[in-house]
């Protein structure tokens, strides 16, 4: 019997006081270099700021905007509106089976992981989870410094990038987003895998952007047979 692998995913979003909204569908005029989104969504006016010379009732609206308009280091106008900041985050699969392993291939799959925000600061992508597991057996995982995929070798990692060997990944989506894979997950056929690492991270207002993050994992003849499964969480938080 070969060994087996299997990685369910849980996707946890930190919004840390960010309200979230869906995006999909939410455009309603763009051209090939613009697009804005839902063109005024007006609420408030009650909250009231105001001191011995003035008064303000204050509105908000635009809160579907993809990044402000106007920002400095502490700021950002819509329009002349304030924003409400966003983060919404989906994943493309709950599960990747990584199908039977031997020492001659090697076991891969990969999934997508879609981020948008409009916090000014951009936001940061952290894994979380163990290597794989079959009772009180594991498979090597490869740690925080990147290494090629070697069958043979008890490995287990993951990359955020299109690779070749395996082929597997692709670049992210679009390419020039802010949002880029980070450290050690960012190097086409190099994987890594430590539990807490940043894998993904932006300094700024990011458009629906597509991440794909990879798996592999290789045995050894001395690797227990089983089946080898593991639980990967990914939080998304934005950056303050």
């Amino acid at each position: 019997m070969f060994p087996k692998g299997f990685i369910g995913i849980l996707s946890i979003t930190t919004i840390g006081g960010l309200f979230g909204f869906p995006l999909s569908g939410l455009a309603t005029m763009s051209s090939t270099n613009y697009e804005i989104w839902g063109d005024v969504i007006g609420v408030g006016g009650s909250e009231t700021s105001q001191s011995a010379l003035y008064q303000l009732q204050d509105t908000v609206g635009e809160a579907f905007a993809e990044s402000a308009t106007s920002t400095s280091a502490s700021y950002g106008i819509k329009a002349g509106l304030r924003e409400l900041q966003f983060l919404t985050v989906s994943i493309g699969a709950s599960s990747v089976d990584l199908g039977a392993l031997t020492t001659a291939t090697t076991g891969s799959g990969s999934h997508t992981l879609s981020v948008a925000t409009s916090a000014f600061n951009g936001v940061t992508v952290v894994v979380s989870g163990s290597t794989l597991t079959s009772g009180s057996d594991t498979i090597d995982a490869i740690g925080g410094t990147a290494a090629a995929s070697a069958a043979g070798s008890e490995q287990f990692g993951i990359n955020v990038v299109d690779n070749t060997s395996p082929n597997i990944g692709a670049t992210r989506s679009p390419s020039g987003s802010n949002l880029a894979p980070a450290g050690a997950y960012a190097t086409a056929d190099q994987f890594a895998f430590s539990s807490g690492d940043t894998i993904a991270s932006s300094s700024d207002p990011i458009p629906d952007t597509v991440l794909t993050v990879s798996y592999v994992a290789n045995i050894s003849s001395s690797t227990v047979s089983g089946t080898y499964t593991t639980t990967i969480t990914y939080s998304v938080a934005p950056n303050y």
